[in-house]
This record gives C-alpha cells, structure tokens and sequence, in this order.
C-alpha cells in the first residue's frame, strides 16, 4: 500500500484539470520544480518514491482514468504530452508522476462494476498497487501460447502454472494473470484479477537486470482457487483475453511511447549544449559537420515520434481501438530514443559514458523499453496485418 503522506500541495486546483489542460500543465511544472528541489540528493529508490507520493497529491497520478473511479478524465492526447514532458527532464523518477505498470491498469475498465470498486478504485488512488502476469518463459506474451492454466472445478477455478518477466510482482497487492481456461463451457485465454495474499500465488525469484529499479520477478500459480467472479468482466468473458488485450494494450504502448520521446528530447539537448560549449582544436564542436549530423537526425527522429504518438493518442481519444497507430508510435519513439542518446553519448565523447551525465542511466530505460508492451519485432508484425483503419471500442 502506497504512503502518501508528502508536504506538496499544488497551487492550482487539480479540479480545474477537468475542463481546462493548462491547469494540468501548470500542475506538471510544479510538481517537477518540487522534486527538482527535493529529490536530487535522495537514492534512486527514495527518488520514485516520493515522486509517486507526489504525483498522487497533485492529481496527476492516473488523472486519465475516469472521474467516477478517482481520475480526472484527462486525455490520451495531454496524458502524452506531460509524459514527454516528464520524461524530457531526464530524471528517471518522473516516470511514476502520472503512474506507471505499478499503478491502475486501464484493462479494469472492462472489469464488472464489483471488480471496478473492489480493484480499480484504490489503485487509482494509490491506496495499492498491482502487477500483470501474461508473459511465460517458452511463450513470451504470445496468447496462443499460455501454458499456465485455470481449470473449471467443483464451481471454482483452480490456477496453475509459472509467469516470467513480471514487473513488481514482490511489491503488488492486486495480480491481473493470464491464463488458458479448461474444464468450463467455453474455453481459451482468460484474465483473472485477485489480491496477491491469497493462497498459492508465489513469487519464486528475482530476475535483475540492467536497470536495478526495473527488477522483474518469476511468479508461480500454485492452485490458487477462485471463485467464479474472478474472471475480468465476469463469467462471460471466459476466453475473451485476446479481445481485452488488444483494446487496452494501445493505451500503455503509447504511454511508453511518450516516455521515449521525452527521454530522446532530453538527449538531444544535452548533446546540443555540450557542443554548443565543448571546443576541440579550437572549433566548437556544434561547428564540425559530422557533429551536426548527429544533432540534425536526432532532431528528426524525436519529431516524427512525437508526430505519431499525437496521431496515436487523438485515435485513442476519439474513440477508435488504435492498435496499429499505438504500435507505429511505439516501435518509432522506442527505437529512435536508443538511436537519439546514442548519439548524444558520441557527441560527448567519453563524458557520454559516466554516470554523471546520466546518458547512461537514460539508454537502460529506452533499451528496455523496445521489449516491454511488445518487441519492436512483435509491433512490426501488427503494423503489418493490421489495417489503417481498426474500428472503435466496445464501451
């Protein structure tokens, strides 16, 4: 459960956030100068800490979700914005500000309205938080491939199995699981939501990786029985995870999509100063062509991302499912932020490698992110099969 206890109090009334985006803008600015103040000489884990603290006093934290659950209501199209906004300061803390895999999972909004009060509610107002179980170390997040299963018996469900590569697994109160159902009338990929204290789930080990706050977990479904009303949405959805996923997936791909954008922006500048100060053989370095190649195509790279990830968001926003303008946006910001600090790491020669420029820190988070949500081979595929126009949501 999150501690929300912080000092922070926004001069602007998140309320206004409803009908007016400058308010939500000018929430995001202090909210940013307070922890600019404030977080810099904490740990990193200290750091997204009070950031998330923070992010829940202002408003921000999951303002995206409806007002009837907590939320402001706010856009998919200003959600991106102050996401790349965030991100552009190059603090690694701002990514939990608007909330992030360990918060609300827009997936609950096809949840029954019990499910919506019972687990949506409070991870809005981060009174929890939760973790999504899908992936599986032989099937990956391929839905055709689940291996972990939930058997229909004696009017209960039975799940078992093992889950691999699950963000915050340790750490959630609340676990969203992909499984294959069995044994009922209808069968296939179901989503099951339940508190992680009850009996059978359990999380066998720690996987670290490149990014020490990125930890992921491998997880066991030891029999865990539930009960009938377990199933996101209700008994009816029973089979339908493939068509829950690829209504709500586009939402959180384009949420990492801002954040690489943000983070490629904020490269770019730092390499800009640098070279704008930096002189070799008495030249500045912003003076020599191959330098300016380098800040040129970057330049680039972040506006087209930027471009498709506004088109995405407006799609969202109006209504249409969005999956392959969710997937363009992903796999164009989420690969051009490797390429964009990359070159900002040759522009500033051997200072790009220290940690003090943070250029570093700043690639383990883009490189990560063109795996999470879907590779960018997986977003390949669908730009591929789908077709410019994909219809509108069911709600």
């Amino acid at each position: 459960m999150l501690d929300t206890s912080v000092d922070f109090v926004p001069t602007t009334d998140p309320a206004r956030m409803l009908d007016d985006p400058a308010a939500a803008r000018a929430i995001l600015r202090q909210v940013l100068a307070y922890l600019d103040e404030r977080a810099a000489d904490l740990d990193p884990a200290a750091q997204l800490d009070l950031a998330r603290r923070v992010g829940l006093r202002s408003g921000l934290y999951a303002a995206q979700f409806p007002v009837e659950y907590g939320g402001w209501d706010m856009t998919e199209t200003l959600a991106a914005e102050l996401r790349e906004e965030a991100a552009a300061t190059g603090t690694g803390y701002s990514r939990v500000i608007l909330s992030s895999h360990e918060g609300p999972s827009r997936m609950l909004l096809s949840a029954t309205p019990e499910q919506r009060e019972r687990w949506l509610r409070p991870l809005v107002d981060g009174r929890l938080t939760r973790c999504l179980a899908m992936t599986e170390e032989r099937g990956g997040s391929d839905l055709t491939r689940v291996a972990s299963s939930a058997t229909w018996s004696g009017g209960k469900w039975v799940l078992t199995g093992r889950k691999f590569l699950i963000s915050n697994a340790a750490q959630a109160d609340v676990a969203i699981v992909l499984v294959r159902a069995v044994g009922a009338r209808v069968e296939g990929p179901t989503f099951f939501v339940f508190g992680t204290d009850t009996p059978g789930w359990r999380v066998v080990r720690a996987l670290p990786g490149m990014d020490p706050l990125y930890t992921q977990y491998e997880v066991e479904l030891d029999a865990i029985e539930l009960p009938e009303d377990a199933v996101v949405g209700g008994p009816e959805r029973v089979g339908g995870a493939a068509g829950v996923a690829s209504e709500w997936l586009p939402f959180g791909r384009i949420c990492l999509a801002a954040r690489a954008v943000g983070l490629a922006r904020w490269a770019l500048n730092v390499a800009r100063r640098h070279a704008d100060q930096r002189v070799v053989f008495g030249v500045r370095l912003s003076e020599k062509q191959y330098i300016r190649e380098f800040i040129v195509r970057s330049d680039i790279k972040v506006e087209a991302s930027r471009a498709l990830l506004r088109k995405a968001a407006a799609a969202l926003d109006a209504g249409h499912l969005a999956v392959r303008e969710a997937a363009m946006a992903k796999l164009c910001a989420t690969e051009a932020a490797c390429e964009v600090i990359d070159d900002a790491m040759q522009v500033l020669g051997g200072r790009g490698w220290l940690v003090e420029y943070g250029l570093e820190r700043a690639y383990r988070e883009a490189r990560l992110l063109r795996i999470v949500d879907g590779t960018s081979e997986m977003l390949k595929e669908t730009v591929f099969h789908m077709p410019p126009h994909t219809g509108e949501r069911s709600y």
